[in-house]
């Protein structure tokens, strides 16, 4: 007779994904497993016993049906309905009576699955719980089996009602509680034990059952293995234990069936003495499993425990901010608990548990007022302390402080920078003004005896006496004067805010080519003398602008090009369209400027390192005329690294077609 069980093992009552189907070649193994099992289960039958003690074609069948998805289980219970009375024909029972007990085996996996959940979801032996519902549902298949087989020998052979059930559902529950679980193993977990441990183990529990079952013996020693069992249960992982109760239950069934062992001894009946042996083997299975369970259970949450303990002792003792916790007792404050932040602070305050010193009287007071408060302590430090009291527990108390000299100082820090940058822009802002001042008082009181200069100056130009030296020192004195009125126009400029500019410009539609012409002619005494190449395409571009301005601007860039190019250089004048604009380009073959000269090239008077090194003449107000006029020009100026080398100024200013339509 072979029979079926259903060993899944709850997973904590966790629940994983379906199962995927085995493949087909699977089912092939699995029905031959069974039949060969089943056959050979005969063997295990007492002599004058037509019932065999142990039935692993039972464990098999279970083990098979835990390994369904739900679509596939029909099939498992056909097979094991098949397989199972196949074998029992085989081994010499009638065809009634074998295709009623694969009907029995068929139904008492579909039982055990049916107990244990839903085929499609995983359990696993991972909890007592688990362990327990798997143990019932052991039991209930085995009740279930042993009720169909004792009534279908009983009418069809003539067999004992009682007798027979009992024996059949002990003989299946043994084989299901030792090879079903192995469908339902939790996820590896780290066993406690290494592997010359468990070698030592299984040494002893074989050498225990040797002892126990040995045909010589006749002491009731059976109980002697199950201490070593535990001791596997505790301390290895499961599946070793799983498979080392079934080595276990091996090694006794061939023993007991040797003659050995408290179960054959002289005067003990055969059928009670099998009884008594599969009840050992069914206690012997589940107390395994059970207590693996359990075990496995223990270990999770021990570790789970462990992480959550390492969790909060590491944000507590590591953190930055002081915890304490302290119980009052009239005056004084004795700390039971303090991390390392918190004992650190309290170096100067703690005479062993005794807490006195200003940050106690803090924390009193803040629990007293509910609000937190800083205190200056030793050191020139600031500590903040907060203070709650202790729930359950009124003379306790939790304290939080924090020092905040760091922050403090670094709002200092801050606070006096702002304040040194407002004073710094205030005075700035003022010297501005007064220079600006300045510029605009000296700038209208030179012009006047200037002005008288280069009038008498060209008086004396038209003189007829003047001997030939004298209208030289007279043309120096003409030229001179005119170099001065530029520069107090230069400072006028500069010093003349943007609607007193703007009010005194009249714009105008300029030709570039008169402008390039009169710029490059005035300044051709300084590119010959420097024997510069100065190239000109103004093209057919026109510009609105003040046309004093636009020459000046032009003016100032142009001799700034040919200060800084080297002898025989070349500085190259152009014009383009630029949408709505005209783009002026003064480029030279110059030494160029660096990043950081460029950021500063429109601040007035500022002259370059390099302009100060070689001793180049000027004011460092070029430039910073250029973008003043530029602007109330309705233009811009910009500068840019020049292709191969020099500088390029690139001056935008409207376009004169775009500004007067009616300009041809």
């Amino acid at each position: 007779m072979s029979t079926a069980s259903d060993g899944q093992a709850p997973y904590a009552d966790r629940e994983a994904g379906p199962r995927a189907p085995l493949p087909w070649w699977s089912w092939a193994v699995a029905a031959a497993t069974i039949f060969l099992t089943a056959t050979l289960g005969v063997l295990f039958a007492p002599a004058g016993t037509t019932v065999a003690v142990w039935w692993p074609a039972a464990g098999l069948s279970v083990l098979l049906g835990l390994l369904q998805p739900r679509s596939r289980l029909p099939h498992a219970l056909v097979l094991v309905l098949v397989v199972t009375a196949a074998a029992n024909i085989v081994a010499g029972r009638e065809v009634p009576v074998s295709v009623a007990f694969g009907i029995a085996n068929a139904l008492e996996v579909a039982v055990v699955v049916g107990i244990l959940g839903s085929a499609n979801r995983r359990f696993e032996l991972s909890s007592l719980r688990a362990g327990l519902r798997f143990a019932v549902a052991v039991v209930i298949g085995a009740i279930a089996i042993g009720a169909v087989a004792a009534a279908t020998v009983t009418a069809l052979e003539g067999g004992e009602l009682w007798h027979t059930a009992a024996f059949v559902a002990a003989s299946h529950a043994a084989a299901v509680c030792m090879i079903a679980p192995l469908a339902a193993l939790p996820r590896p977990a780290p066993a406690p034990a290494g592997r010359i441990e468990m070698v030592v183990q299984a040494l002893l529990l074989g050498a225990v059952i040797a002892l126990v079952f040995h045909p010589e013996s006749s002491l009731p020693l059976a109980f002697v293995p199950f201490p070593v069992l535990a001791w596997a249960a505790l301390r290895f992982p499961i599946r070793f234990v799983l498979v080392e109760t079934i080595a276990a239950a091996l090694l006794m069934l061939v023993l007991m069936l040797d003659g050995g062992g408290p179960f054959r001894r002289e005067g003990l009946d055969v059928q009670l003495g099998s009884a008594l042996f599969e009840l050992l083997l069914v206690t012997f299975g589940g107390f395994a499993v059970v207590l693996s369970a359990a075990r496995y259970e223990l270990q999770v949450l021990t570790r789970q425990v462990e992480a959550t303990n390492r969790l909060l002792t590491g944000s507590l003792i590591d953190a930055r901010i002081g915890l304490v916790v302290a119980e009052r007792a009239e005056d004084a404050v004795q700390v039971r608990w303090a991390n390392r932040a918190a004992r650190r602070l309290l170096a100067d305050e703690l005479d062993g548990d005794s807490w006195t010193g200003p940050l106690r009287t803090a924390a009193v007071r803040a629990l007293r007022t509910g609000e937190q408060l800083t205190v200056g302590v030793e050191g020139g430090r600031t500590i903040t302390v907060a203070a709650n009291a202790f729930e359950g527990v009124d003379e306790r108390m939790t304290v939080q402080m924090l020092d905040v000299t760091a922050i403090l100082l670094a709002r200092r820090a801050k606070l006096e920078a702002e304040l040194e940058q407002d004073a710094a822009r205030t005075i700035r802002a003022e010297l501005e003004r007064q220079r600006d001042d300045f510029l605009v008082t000296t700038s209208h009181e030179l012009r006047t005896p200037i002005t008288s200069i280069v009038g008498y100056a060209e008086l004396l130009a038209e003189t007829p006496s003047l001997e030939t030296a004298e209208r030289g020192w007279v043309r120096v004195i003409a030229r001179n004067a005119h170099r001065l009125s530029e520069l107090v126009e230069d400072l006028l400029t500069l010093g003349r805010t943007g609607a007193d500019a703007r009010h005194q410009t009249r714009q105008e539609a300029t030709s570039c080519a008169q402008l390039f012409e009169e710029v490059a002619a005035n300044l051709r005494v300084v590119s010959e003398q420097r024997r510069l190449e100065v190239v000109l395409e103004p093209g057919a571009h026109a510009v609105f602008a003040s046309r004093s301005d636009a020459g000046r601007m032009l003016s100032n860039l142009l001799i700034n090009a040919c200060k800084f190019t080297p002898v025989g250089g070349r500085v190259h004048l152009s014009a383009h369209a630029d949408g709505d604009a005209v783009l002026i380009r003064v480029s030279d073959t110059g030494p160029g400027m660096t990043e950081g000269e460029m950021m500063h090239a429109f601040e007035r008077f500022y002259r370059a390192p390099s302009a100060e090194r070689d001793n180049v003449a000027g004011t460092g107000l070029g430039l910073a005329i250029v973008a003043e006029l530029a602007r109330r020009n309705d233009g811009s100026v910009s500068l840019a690294r020049a292709e191969g080398g020099g500088l390029t100024v690139e001056l935008r200013l409207p376009a004169a077609r775009a500004a007067s339509p009616g300009l041809a």
